[in-house]
């Protein structure tokens, strides 16, 4: 290399010098992010929008061919709630989430006192009870779709073995059992991530509270309720929020075990929205129900933050 070239090499300005100073500097931090910005803009932001504003046209399979998707204002709402399979859905969707959320903080919370205990071999029940979050919701969707079969379902052979029924009973074909079939199965998978979350928090307990509570005479369900619970109320909040928010989103266990039937007997609000949008091409109609579930799991999110925020600064 000659001295001249040695000279302009020199004398080129490398990129990051640009940054070092002045309004490079301020604007660097954004160019790093910019690609991820751009990205959630397009995959998350974009479809949103697109989906809320939709509530307010007449989208269909006739006005997107044509073209022209005239304004209805609030009409798609109000198709919706004139809908008989509406109120059917939307009191499903509340007892569904109410006994998924109610059964798994309780669950969650006797199988985190349980695993708190310090014995051999306790790592490995940790670890086993963790296997229904682990597996792939469709998969575990499936396998308890075989196991309520009426044919050859293991759980109709459980029950009547049990003394517990007389005949095999079709458990996803009855108008009366469908949604509570499928709950089960939601209790099933979801417990385990509140019982991780609730184990969590009881191991950031102080020892010393509980041996002074103990040693003042509390115990068993005085020291739960008096001593355990209110050292772990944030973190049990979080876990009902987050709890209320997965069993709103979770599509795939109602879907693929009853597609919302018998007779609309499980459908909730998520699973009439599908019907809505990719059955009847009502696309202006799916979007007034996305849009309401949009409103509230925006303020189910805002709770949880709330609430994150009020542990940091416990």
């Amino acid at each position: 290399m000659t001295t001249r070239t040695r000279e302009t090499t020199r004398l080129k300005p490398h990129w990051s010098s640009i940054f070092e100073n002045g309004r490079g500097a301020r604007l660097y931090p954004y160019l790093l992010v910019m690609p991820a910005i751009l990205i959630a803009i397009g995959v998350v932001v974009y479809p949103v929008v697109s989906g809320i504003t939709s509530a307010f046209y007449d989208v269909t399979l006739r006005t997107l061919n044509s073209g022209d998707m005239p304004f209805v204002g609030m009409r798609n709402f109000e198709r919706v709630f004139a809908d008989p399979n509406f109120m059917r859905a939307s009191l499903n969707t509340v007892i569904w989430v109410l006994l998924n959320v109610v059964a798994q903080l309780g669950l969650g919370l006797a199988l985190a006192l349980l695993l708190h205990r310090i014995v051999p071999g306790i790592g490995f029940f940790r670890s086993g009870i963790l296997v229904p979050w682990v597996v792939p919701s469709v998969v575990a969707v499936l396998t308890w779709r075989w196991m309520y079969d009426p044919s050859v379902g293991i759980v109709n052979e459980m029950l009547v073995r049990l003394g517990v029924i007389n005949d095999y009973h079709p458990w996803l074909g009855d108008t009366a059992t469908a949604l509570y079939a499928v709950t089960v199965e939601s209790i099933w998978k979801g417990t385990p991530f509140v019982m991780l979350l609730l184990l969590a928090a009881l191991q950031l307990v102080p020892k010393s509270i509980l041996e002074a509570a103990s040693m003042d005479g509390a115990s068993g369900w005085r020291m739960l309720w008096h001593v355990i619970l209110p050292q772990i109320r944030v973190s049990f909040a979080i876990a009902a929020v987050l709890t209320f928010i997965l069993t709103v989103n979770n599509f795939n266990a109602i879907w693929l075990m009853t597609e919302g039937g018998p007779l609309n007997s499980s459908e909730i609000l998520f699973t009439l929205a599908y019907k809505y949008g990719f059955q009847r091409f009502d696309l202006g109609r799916a979007s007034a129900v996305a849009t309401m579930l949009f409103v509230g799991l925006v303020i189910a999110t805002t709770i949880y933050l709330k609430l994150i925020q009020a542990k940091e600064a416990d």
